[in-house]
């Protein structure tokens, strides 16, 4: 029985003819999610492969194959992809219909690493793992990344062991001190209501803010 492709609307058939056209045939993959793929890309409802399925080289690019040996080899991962659909098999392309994303398309997009300021980019590595080995180090653009050990990221500090020390305890003084002004202001005596008094602190949370700003700034 002659093994023909298995691909809509061709003809091809192992033959002479065909070998002589330089044309190969490959079967399906065995199992697994790269035949689903397979059985998918050539859009026929209802279609399962067998494991005498073929596909004609005509439904590869050229850079799918590997002609390196004797024989002539799909590459690993590689999916059909040229076809031949009628029209109600064919999938309609997406079309960019505003000004904004077709300047968009036709613009070159910038590669994120070539935007990168590797003098000012840190690596931190997090591993747990009871055997660690020493990680290979981050190279951009031709620079070695530098490694630390900690960092502060918008106004967060993190460290490697996941840490978060240096941060309770910026909580902690920040509540602290709002405590301390609370009592100064009770320890005056203060006769205002809740409202007053919540106002009364602010203002003279922004006081202290200044004068330590202040202070800072003459030293």
């Amino acid at each position: 029985m002659p093994d023909f492709c298995a691909a809509y609307g061709c003809s091809n058939r192992r033959s002479l003819q065909t070998r002589t056209r330089g044309i190969t045939f490959h079967l399906f993959p065995k199992t697994g999610e790269r035949r689903r793929q397979w059985e998918v890309a050539l859009r026929r409802d209802g279609f399962v492969s067998s494991g005498r399925t073929l596909l004609c080289s005509e439904h590869f690019r050229s850079e799918d194959f590997d002609r390196t040996g004797q024989t002539v080899r799909l590459k690993d991962g590689v999916v059909p992809t040229v076809f031949n659909f009628p029209a109600h098999l064919q999938r309609p392309e997406a079309t960019r219909s505003t000004t904004t994303s077709r300047r968009a398309e036709d613009e070159p997009q910038p590669n994120v690493v070539s935007i990168l300021n590797v003098a000012k980019t840190r690596e931190m590595v997090i591993d747990f793992r009871r055997v660690r080995t020493s990680p290979l180090p981050l190279c951009i653009l031709g620079e070695d990344v530098a490694v630390v050990e900690d960092y502060k990221y918008l106004g967060v500090h993190l460290d490697n062991g996941l840490n978060w020390r240096i941060n309770t305890d910026a909580v902690h003084k920040k509540g602290m001190s709002r405590l301390y002004f609370l009592r100064k202001l009770r320890s005056s005596r203060v006769q205002q209501d809740a409202g007053d008094l919540l106002v009364c602190y602010g203002q003279c949370t922004l006081l202290c803010s200044g004068l330590l700003g202040g202070q800072h700034q003459s030293r």
